[in-house]
Order: structure tokens, then sequence, then C-alpha cells
């Protein structure tokens, strides 16, 4: 999928706890639960970013980029990436 991040990002934050974002659907998700008061440009230039990848209109890279210098900007730790491996068994994904 073009919006897919390679390899997925991790962010960690004490009120939202740890993420793997794998695409910029995540990604979005993830911004849109930050609290309205805490938002300003940088926010808006990352969910945009992410907009733009999840419609085509700009590389996942970008988006990932975007986001990273946002999280570093608002103390969320962006701990680069992380490699996932898993199985699935009987429809449940089970981390390995």
């Amino acid at each position: 999928m073009a919006d897919t991040f390679e390899p997925p990002l991790l962010l960690e934050h004490p009120s939202f706890g740890v993420r793997v974002l794998q695409d910029a659907m995540d990604a979005i998700d993830f911004l849109e639960e930050w609290p309205l008061g805490q938002r300003h440009k940088l926010h808006a230039c990352a969910c945009e970013a992410c907009f733009a990848a999840y419609d085509g209109r700009c590389e996942a890279e970008a988006a990932r980029k975007a986001l990273i210098a946002w999280a570093r900007c608002v103390g969320v730790k962006a701990c680069g990436s992380v490699m996932l491996e898993a199985v699935e068994r009987a429809g449940v994904v089970e981390l390995l």
C-alpha cells in the first residue's frame, strides 16, 4: 500500500501508551486523539501530511517524517522504527 510506513513507527506517551503506527491512517487516528487545546501548527502540518499520504498526494515517508517532527516537539517519544513479526491463528494476530 502506498501509505504504509516502512518500517512501522513506534510512539510512546504517558497519556496514550505505546502505539505502533503502520500506515497513514494509524497516524491520522493518533493525531486526532490529541487534545484540542494542545494542537498547534506543527500538529496541523503532520495531519495534512498524513492525509496527503493516505490520499496518494505524497509519499508515506514524508508523512512519517512530519509525524516524527511533531512527536519530538510535543514530547511524544518516537522510538524510530519497529520490525514486527506476527502469526495469525484462528483469526487472532499474535506478535512474536
